[in-house]
């Protein structure tokens, strides 16, 4: 079976690495390998030894313990399990070769529905709504990114739905007002409530949305790793630390790329805390 981690070895190393505005040459230095080595490794095309795994986390200020699990292959996260009162629908799909998350946040009570992301593939996301009889009720953006927004206008104008991003975010294309949130605003989706939470740092206004014992974090943080720290390394770091995995260890994580995770197995295996 092949590993589902969003993030391999040689991801991690690297997001850790261009972080902190260290070189190939500097980290390589600083963990006792060659430069071309560093290389390959962050290619995927040479796996490194249990001591180049703690040398490297050492350079890095990444914990050796869980990046050598990640290195090896030894952890992946728990399967999703069903909530009371509402339902998550992942909906992934390739962007540009990648795959890419979407979701629906289902209130069981009423059917109202949030569409969390667009994953640029509008036309499934209406086909699931279509299936499952539910009532788009909001459009929720994490942030801005193409992948995570391309086919927004088709979406506002076949549901109708208020669509809702961060005042800090820059804004995509868009059929109508994008309606701006800020950290702790709070929106109801049926009898569910949602809460805006801040996560920047891939991005400038990168937010989470929190219901209940689930959180759709964008690319915040992935099973094992984190978003590319495009805007502020220590932003994503500090804001995830503070918002994400300070919430109780059962509250299951939605990520815009790879499997979805818990604040509990992130804080047990992801070597970025």
């Amino acid at each position: 079976m092949a590993y589902t981690l969003e993030d391999e070895f040689g991801d991690i190393i690297g997001k850790a690495r261009r972080g902190q505005n260290l070189s190939q040459g500097e980290t390589a230095a600083a963990a006792g390998i060659t430069e071309a080595e560093l290389a390959r490794m962050e290619q995927y095309t040479l796996k490194p030894t249990e001591t180049q795994v703690f040398r490297l986390a050492e350079a890095l200020n990444l914990n050796g313990d869980k990046l050598l699990d990640i290195a090896t292959e030894q952890w992946e996260p728990e399967p999703q399990t069903d909530e009371a009162n509402l339902e998550v629908v992942t909906i992934s799909a390739p962007v540009g070769g990648w795959p890419v998350n979407a979701y629906l946040l289902i209130c069981k009570a009423t059917n109202d529905t949030a569409i969390i992301d667009t994953a640029a593939h509008p036309e499934l996301i209406l086909e699931q709504l279509d299936a499952r009889n539910v009532n788009p009720a909001a459009i929720l953006l994490t942030h801005a990114h193409g992948d995570h927004t391309n086919g927004l206008p088709k979406l506002q104008t076949e549901t109708g739905c208020h669509t809702y991003i961060h005042k800090n975010e820059p804004k995509p294309q868009s059929k109508s007002t994008l309606r701006e949130v800020v950290h702790g605003d709070v929106l109801s989706v049926g009898e569910l409530i949602v809460t805006v939470v801040n996560t920047p740092g891939h991005t400038t206004g990168g937010c989470s949305f929190l219901a209940q014992n689930v959180a759709f974090v964008g690319d915040a943080i992935f099973a094992g790793s984190v978003g590319g720290p495009n805007i502020s390394y220590q932003d994503e770091i500090e804001s995830v630390r503070d918002n994400i995995l300070s919430l109780p260890d059962t509250v299951r994580l939605f990520p815009g790329h790879g499997p979805s995770t818990t604040v509990g197995e992130e804080k047990r295996h992801n070597p970025f805390f």
